[in-house]
């Protein structure tokens, strides 16, 4: 079955990026990847647009700016098709499209990738200024924050290798991020896949005012409570990714149970560890642990991998 992902393209170093590193995922580790390639023309200036409505020659002006926005477009799509089909995705795996500005860039591209039923939309990384590198620029966090219906891939580095990286706490966000993993991965030649969990902080039962003896029994219930949880979940995310045919050989189990910052810890895990995708789930329910607050900070914080985002 074609893996559909819709790819957000403007010609910049970081669409760029985002293009090389969904070539190198069909090449290695998605060879049924089917690609689109959208970008959506940047819109002709209000002033330009409204003076038009009352004066033939803004009127003309605002026409040939539309244009020329068009034909920019055009060049750019067929120079990113260029690049991706000499990267080893077949011609006829990759479609271009062009549409125009409409209810506003990151609307624009969310409501493309839920009409067409692509199972992922790819949107680079870019930062703002060099006090704000670390953050999403503002059409890629609109895009994060809004999407809800379809995964996101924020693409910051261009090759994935062949480990995964999966956060996960116990919550139905985290097995659906498992199951569009499986997904992704099914039919293909097999990264390897690491679900990582990070015990909570248990340093705040210090502020109850218990008796000594008293903390420390309740943090070793916790912790036995969270460990059993999570090995019941990960045994159920493991057969998940072996229904799609991963070997259980290529699925490590990982746990850090020290304390302190998830987020750090996640970090940790991807830089000793030479992931170059990360997934983690939107938000957690339930009995969740940490997912979802969380997972806003490692997408900011993984700039040199891919972080996918599943609602």
């Amino acid at each position: 079955m074609d893996k559909k992902v819709l790819v957000a393209v403007d010609g910049s170093r970081s669409s760029i990026k985002a293009l090389d590193y969904v070539a190198s995922l069909g090449e290695g580790l998605i060879p049924d990847l089917a690609v689109t390639l959208l970008h959506v023309v940047k819109p002709v200036p209000p002033p330009i647009m409204l003076g038009g409505e009352a004066d033939w020659r803004s009127f003309q002006l605002a026409e040939a700016q539309e244009r020329r926005h068009r034909e920019a477009g055009a060049e750019v799509l067929v120079q990113a098709r260029q690049r991706i089909v000499a990267q080893g995705i077949g011609p006829d795996r990759v479609e271009a499209k062009i549409d125009s500005r409409g209810l506003g860039l990151a609307k624009d591209l969310l409501f493309e990738a839920e009409k067409g039923g692509y199972d992922a939309l790819v949107v680079g990384r870019r930062g703002l200024s060099k006090l704000e590198e670390m953050w999403l620029g503002s059409v890629t966090t609109k895009v994060v924050q809004h999407a809800d219906r379809v995964p996101v891939w924020v693409v910051g580095g261009t090759g994935p290798g062949r480990r995964v990286l999966c956060a996960v706490d116990n919550s139905e966000g985290s097995l659906r991020a498992v199951d569009h993993l499986a997904f992704m991965l099914e039919s293909g030649p097999g990264g390897e896949v690491t679900l990582f969990h990070v015990g909570g902080d248990l340093a705040g039962l210090s502020d109850a005012h218990l008796p000594a003896a008293d903390s420390q029994r309740l943090a070793r219930e916790i912790l036995d409570e969270e460990k059993g949880l999570m090995a019941h979940f990960c045994a159920q995310a493991s057969q998940v990714l072996q229904k799609r045919g991963i070997d259980p050989d290529q699925i490590t189990i990982k746990s850090h149970f020290q304390g302190g910052s998830v987020v750090r810890a996640i970090l940790e895990e991807v830089k000793t560890g030479g992931y170059g995708t990360v997934v983690v789930g939107r938000r957690g329910s339930g009995r969740a642990f940490w997912m979802g607050h969380v997972s806003d900070k490692v997408v900011s914080h993984c700039s040199e991998v891919a972080v996918w985002i599943v609602g």
